[in-house]
């Protein structure tokens, strides 16, 4: 057997036998090729197989680090501090399974009917209701993500010039509108100052996430929302406007939605509030644009799927769906303070504040985030030089059994970048 083999071996049984744990330095490269008198160049091919395994990684400037070997999920990854939607098991399975027999029982192959295209009537009447909404322009949708692709098909000649992002924002935005203009965000909401430079361009569009926003967590707060209306009346510009977790605040401001309802286009996801399987939500649009709307909603997919619309409408019916957000808060925020803590421990690290949601906004004083990271890179939200240090940091996608296990992991990455 080559060397090198030999070394890695060594090391890894090292790492089997608990000689070197989860978070731990390894020796370095020039302390092993003295162990076993050979070159350093033998030692770091040692370290790049142990590395392409998955059982160290390197952190520049500090040196090689065990991985947790424990693999949670399908994709491979480690611990998930990614993924932004709920566990699983969080969902009230035992409540679905009686929504959905109750529905066959009643309805028999009735359950599969396709519902109109702009959605299950009753289904729309009960999301008002629940949301506090119009239903008179709301369209069931499959998601967030399909009324992004709606809105970008019916503003479609140039959209890329004419919408405006904040600055982070979400991803999906934007590879899809292809996103050149960005208004950089304060703690309330957007600079105003930046916002007011860019409104004298052709700006027909700007989406903001204004209430838990994805990927920072604040709230815009009232002041920032009606300036924000009042130069979409005077330039004018439709205002997207995506809810992403406003469930999970518990005293949100007046939506835009509420405050311009002419123009602004509304869209929620339930996917992000019950389980990622559920792709269902809706949006309203304004009147003038409400036909629009509704072709390109039938060209594109005629009808969302009918037996989820009824499943839904019978989840909030019940008050499953309200009961479910009420634990899951609470969960949410015992969490959150948990990570916090990990956070507010860690030497050189630093959590925009005040956050609501499922996720945490850090940002690193230094540079030296690690390789492979457990957790969503600022790059993936920015293209500004000043989050390339932040990151975003999703606890709620972790099963109960192991999140314990997964804050003592991610405090060990904390301690090594605190090195």
């Amino acid at each position: 057997m080559a060397l090198y083999k030999q070394i890695a071996d060594n090391i890894k049984a090292d790492i089997n036998r608990g000689v070197f744990k989860p978070g731990d330095k390894i020796p370095s490269i020039r302390d092993v090729a003295t162990e076993f008198g050979c070159s350093k160049l033998t030692v770091q091919k040692a370290f790049e197989r142990l590395k392409s395994r998955g059982w160290i990684e390197k952190i520049v400037g500090s040196g090689s680090y065990v991985r947790f070997p424990e693999r949670i999920n399908r994709t491979g990854d480690i611990f998930d501090f990614k993924t932004a939607y709920l566990s699983e098991s969080f969902f009230p399975y035992l409540q679905a399974q009686e929504i959905f027999s109750n529905l066959f029982d009643e309805q028999k192959a009735g359950v599969f009917s396709t519902p109109p295209v702009e959605g299950d009537p009753e289904l729309i009447a009960t999301l008002g209701e629940f949301y506090r909404v119009p239903t008179r322009r709301m369209l069931i949708i499959s998601g967030a993500q399909q009324g992004l692709d709606l809105t970008a098909k019916v503003f479609s000649t140039g959209i890329s010039e004419n919408i405006l992002f904040e600055d982070p924002t979400y991803p999906g935005a934007i590879s899809l509108f292809k996103a050149k203009h960005f208004v950089p965000l304060e703690d309330d909401g957007p600079d105003i100052a930046a916002l007011d430079a860019l409104l004298p361009s052709q700006i027909r569009l700007f989406y903001t996430m204004p209430t838990v926003h994805n990927p920072t967590g604040i709230s815009y707060s009232l002041d920032k929302k009606e300036q924000i209306v009042r130069r979409a009346r005077q330039h004018p510009f439709y205002i997207i406007e995506d809810d992403y977790l406003s469930e999970y605040h518990e005293s949100p401001a007046p939506r835009f939605v509420d405050l311009f309802p002419e123009k602004t286009i509304y869209i929620k996801s339930l996917s992000q509030t019950t389980v990622s399987g559920i792709r269902l939500g809706f949006m309203i649009v304004p009147a003038d644009l409400y036909d629009k709307f509704l072709y390109t909603k039938y060209t594109s997919d005629i009808a969302s799927a009918g037996l989820i619309q009824k499943f839904v409408r019978e989840f909030i019916q019940t008050g499953a769906f309200a009961e479910y957000i009420a634990k899951t808060d609470q969960k949410i925020r015992r969490r959150r303070a948990q990570v916090l803590g990990l956070v507010n421990a860690a030497s050189g690290l630093s959590a925009q504040l005040p956050q609501h949601g499922c996720s945490l906004w850090v940002c690193a004083h230094k540079t030296g985030l690690p390789e492979n990271q457990p957790w969503s890179t600022g790059r993936e939200f920015s293209f500004s030089p000043q989050y390339r240090n932040c990151f975003r940091l999703s606890f709620m996608n972790l099963d109960d059994t192991i999140f314990d296990r997964a804050l003592e992991y991610l405090h060990n990455i904390f301690s090594r970048m605190s090195k």
